[in-house]
């Protein structure tokens, strides 16, 4: 795999918080069956430097409180069958994700004393619930733990940011950290961009589109060429949800959010943060995020919107994109509900439709995390604590991040006789098709079984020291051979490049930024207020803008959005949001300099 290298460096900065929350639980079960123990990894604070035998007769239930979670109570299929064969544990998801209200469900527990045994937070609030007493203080497990340990520097380097933790004790383990460098961006293609199925394309000329008001005219060619799906069902070029929206400090609607970064700018809170440093308004009339709600409006008033695009689910539409009912896809990781190189061959496939004006918000490798952590809660103690401890330690070894990243050996994949691995026809269609895992591994749906903490310790870029290649198959040597495809060759040959990146940085169409993951500021009371209200304004008006019956409304609506905002304290909003994110432009100046 190419790897291409830009400046980069880890910087954590640390606030004063202003939330102050209480206790954590956990909760076994009786009626177990037996596994065979095994050694603990784990020693608590002053212990023995020889680790104790860790008694797994009891099964365990571990409640896992999970902001990244979609899936909501126990761990069931081929996934739970692995945890409990293994370490005779299973995981009860608690997911404020998709709990109807999760800040009251947070408030709620926290406030008990029951936040999770693992516990998975954004930075932010992670501070606040180390600060409150809540999280444990895990350095030496992790340091005695086999495989945590090889990642202790940059945990450390991580929690060493935190409030008044200068000297580094672990509490928080950043998730997607990888093995390769802090200054390595390895991936072929960006996050996010405009893909078009290859046949579709091709089939109307595979035009040049210079901006969004010549892929809305692709985008019409396409659906009206392509009305139905094979099975006869509604095909609409967009299909969006709304259960992602007001996640975390977010104020505007997730589907518009990430598409702001084919602009060149994220959308931070209130802000929109450029490649370049410059911070403007979410709510700047000439800002990415009116772009995209105008291009979502405008292709809406071609019919090229899912009219169940504001009321249904993540499920639901990811359904509709593993049966080529949605026909441009925007996250890279959409292509897994559909190509493989059986439908490339046939330019049966998703593929990047260069879009000229187009400027891609795009940072390098997580090296040191992506702004969210894994930790223990601090009333975890004693078997039950290192029988957790030994759990994560195994999620980030070799073979637990090939469940997590890879699916099950042997179906999934399987290995060669020079060690490395290739996708089987399951390991292909499993997900797409959720295709029926044996029961001896689990049975149900593939798909249904996948791990629901829906968050992965190590990035799937690090390299797997079983193979020498990544972890992420679409960079295997076998899937890279096959995917030699009808469709790859001629994308290749039309655009001069070998892929997405390659192609980009040729353009002067990208530029990575360096990826920092800092500990930001929680927000105030007050601010917490006002940042809530402007989200139920702003994601219900951007909902509305969309399916707006005219151009005249949808800029009225827009403009009365604006005055409203003002009077629920939008200018403080902005503020606070400016200088919090100033750390981070001062993070990534210092990072190249």
């Amino acid at each position: 795999m190419k790897k291409r290298k830009i400046v980069s460096i880890m910087l954590v900065a640390v606030f004063m918080l202003s939330f102050v929350l209480s206790g954590c639980s956990k909760k076994t079960d009786d009626n177990a069956t037996n596994t065979e123990p095994t050694t603990g990894a784990a020693t608590t604070e002053g212990a023995s430097d020889t680790p104790a035998a860790i008694d797994h007769t009891d099964l365990l239930t571990l409640d896992v409180y999970d902001v990244a979670a979609n899936y909501q109570g126990t761990q069931g299929g081929w996934f739970a069958k692995v945890v409990k064969d293994k370490f005779n544990l299973e995981l009860n998801i608690i997911a404020p994700q998709v709990a109807g209200d999760g800040e009251a469900l947070y408030q709620t527990r926290t406030s008990s004393g029951n936040l999770g045994d693992i516990i998975l937070l954004d930075n932010s609030p992670l501070q606040d619930c180390i600060a409150a007493g809540l999280i444990a203080d895990i350095s030496s497990e992790v340091q005695s733990s086999p495989n945590l340990s090889q990642y202790y520097d940059q945990y450390k380097t991580f929690n060493s940011g935190l409030e008044g933790n200068a000297d580094g004790k672990i509490y928080g383990m950043p998730c997607e950290i990888t093995n390769t460098s802090p200054t390595t961006y390895s991936d072929t293609e960006v996050a996010i961009s405009p893909m078009l199925p290859w046949d579709y394309f091709t089939e109307i000329g595979s035009p040049a589109m210079k901006n969004l008001d010549d892929l809305l005219d692709v985008m019409e060619q396409v659906q009206k060429a392509h009305p139905t799906n094979a099975a006869g069902d509604p095909n609409y070029c967009l299909s969006l949800w709304s259960d992602w929206d007001k996640g975390g400090t977010q104020i505007t609607i997730e589907t518009a959010t990430q598409l702001t970064k084919t602009y060149g700018y994220e959308v931070n809170g209130s802000i929109l943060l450029g490649t370049k440093g410059d911070m403007k308004e979410v709510t700047d009339d000439d800002g990415a995020y009116y772009k995209i709600l105008k291009f979502f409006y405008d292709a809406n008033q071609r019919g090229l919107v899912d009219p169940d695009s504001g009321t249904q689910d993540w499920e639901t539409a990811c359904t509709k994109m593993k049966n080529k009912q949605v026909l441009l896809f925007w996250y890279s990781w959409q292509r897994g509900f559909w190509n493989t190189p059986d439908r490339a061959d046939k330019k049966d496939a998703y593929i990047y439709t260069p879009v000229d004006d187009m400027t891609f918000y795009q940072p390098s490798d997580s090296y040191f995390g992506d702004g969210r952590a894994l930790a223990i809660g601090s009333k975890m103690e004693g078997n039950d604590k290192a029988r957790a401890i030994e759990f994560l330690d195994w999620l980030i070894s070799p073979e637990g991040l090939q469940y997590l990243h890879d699916g099950i050996p042997d179906w999934s994949y399987t290995k060669g006789d020079d060690g490395k691995y290739t996708l089987t026809d399951d390991g292909l269609y499993g997900l797409m098709e959720n295709r029926e895992v044996p029961a001896e591994a689990g049975g149900g749906g593939y798909n249904d079984g996948l791990s629901k903490i829906n968050q992965w310790p190590l990035g799937s870029v690090s390299i797997n020291p079983n193979t020498g290649e990544t972890y992420n198959s679409n960079y295997w040597s076998s899937y890279l051979e096959a995917n030699k495809t009808t469709m790859t060759n001629e994308w290749s040959e039309k655009y001069g490049a070998a892929n997405q990146v390659a192609f980009l940085e040729g353009k002067g169409q990208l530029s990575p930024v360096p990826y920092v993951n800092l500990i930001l500021p929680s927000d105030t009371t007050d601010i917490a207020l006002v940042r809530s209200q402007c989200a139920e304004l702003m994601c219900d008006t951007s909902w509305r803008m969309i399916f707006a019956s005219s151009e005249d409304e949808f800029k009225s609506m827009w403009a009365d959005l604006k005055t409203q905002l003002n009077g629920l304290g939008w200018a403080d909003l902005v503020a606070f949001d400016k200088a919090k994110f100033q750390k981070v432009v001062d993070a990534r100046a210092a990072a190249v300099e």
